[in-house]
């Protein structure tokens, strides 16, 4: 195989995006110009399993976050030399709206719009609202909840007033609402995108978080989302590149990953069981259920597995009389706590005995799968009250902590 230069490389894909040929020796910077364009054109380009496509939507993406206007303008005119549609580039500088603030959204537009106009594309572009007035926030719950669950609206519930409502009701509406549920653009390309956009801003390491395992549930592969990330790199810088890979290393690093679920399989011997579906809406994360016991057997014995970063929501056994919960911790790492309480670290061979009445969280280490026995105690007229979730900055200063 014939392996073409850096040079090579980069003449052919501005004669792809552009039409042109890079900078020789032309301009007031030449220097400057030929590293860019050689590293960016004939290097990052050619690295990794996205398409053009792909890539010039991901750069313009982090050039509406950053406002390099200019460039924006010559990576619209590049997405429409390869054949992207007027409307999937729009479809990509609107999603930015929720993120980056309606102002500098505007200034994207005008300047996406200009080169629209130059190249004899009639404005405004044909409508893809799928939302109206009266089904924003159905239409925005049932995206949002599909990737995400409930945990916004459990999370800000401690906002005074109208405000515990209000806040989730407008991200629902307006982010998943008014804009992920546009048509044109598909969900696993809006959420890539959205992880990029993220990463490009800076500071967002727990959104991040969020739209990178967002971006896995609606079909990236972790190799997509981390040649996205590289793609964006040139265009952010390396510091945004590394705490954006260095957040989310544990959900991206598959080797490690597949390590250690491995290891905590050969630890769990009562055995995974199936997703638990039934009581998803109460988890943080995914978690499987295997009786163990007949469920009309008393006490109930069942033995419950927490996927890494997977918890339960804060919630209570209430009985007249009797009742409450044992935990008998069978494999991984895991925490326990109870409301007012320092968090407790749980591993194998540890029991916790859950009074009723006691308002409580269970769940599994940021970096481990989590094993426990559940076991229900009889009681009379007993039931489970759930509440609001583990907010995630809690969560994650257990981590950050260490082990109790």
């Amino acid at each position: 195989m014939i392996k073409i230069n850096r040079t090579e490389k980069t003449e052919e894909k501005f004669r792809e995006l552009f039409g042109g040929k890079p900078v020789q020796n032309e301009g007031s910077d030449p220097e400057f110009m030929r590293i860019l364009q050689r590293f960016i054109f004939g290097e990052v380009s050619y690295e990794g399993v996205l398409d053009n496509r792909m890539r010039e939507l991901i750069t313009v993406t982090v050039l509406t976050v950053n406002q390099t206007l200019p460039q924006l303008s010559a990576h619209v005119g590049a997405c429409l030399n390869i054949g992207i549609s007027p409307s999937d580039i729009r479809e990509t500088v609107y999603q930015c709206a929720p993120f980056i603030g309606f102002p500098k959204t505007l200034n994207a537009i005008s300047a996406m719009n200009e080169v629209f106009e130059k190249n004899g594309i009639s404005l405004p572009l044909e409508n893809r609202e799928v939302s109206n007035e009266n089904n924003r926030y159905e239409k925005g719950f049932a995206l949002q909840s599909g990737i995400y669950g409930e945990e916004i609206s459990d999370r800000y519930k401690w906002l005074p007033g109208e405000y515990g409502k209000l806040i989730p009701m407008w991200l629902t509406e307006l982010c998943f609402g008014d804009f992920m549920s546009r048509s044109g653009l598909e969900a696993k390309t809006r959420e890539l995108l959205t992880v990029v956009m993220l990463a490009a801003m800076g500071g967002t390491e727990l959104q991040l978080r969020s739209h990178v395992i967002g971006a896995l549930k609606t079909g990236s592969t972790r190799e997509e989302i981390i040649c996205a990330l590289a793609q964006a790199m040139p265009y952010m810088g390396f510091p945004r590149l590394f705490n954006a890979l260095n957040c989310s290393e544990d959900i991206l690093n598959e080797r490690d990953s597949n390590k250690i679920q491995s290891e905590f399989e050969k630890q769990n011997v009562f055995g995974k069981g199936t997703e638990n579906t039934d009581y998803a809406k109460f988890f943080v994360g995914k978690s499987y259920l295997n009786p163990l016991t007949s469920p009309t057997y008393k006490p109930f014995f069942a033995n419950v597995t927490f996927e890494p970063g997977c918890r339960n929501n804060w919630h209570i056994h209430k009985s007249d009389k009797g009742g409450g919960q044992i935990l008998l911790c069978v494999a991984g790492h895991g925490w326990y706590q109870e409301w007012g309480k320092p968090a407790k670290s749980l591993n194998p061979g540890d029991v916790v005995e859950i009074p009723a009445g006691v308002r409580h969280w269970h769940g599994a280490s940021k970096d481990s799968w989590f094993s426990h026995i559940s076991v229900e105690l009889p009681g009379e007229n007993t039931s489970n009250e759930w509440l609001e979730a583990v907010p995630d900055e809690d969560y994650e200063k257990l981590s950050q902590e260490g082990n109790n």
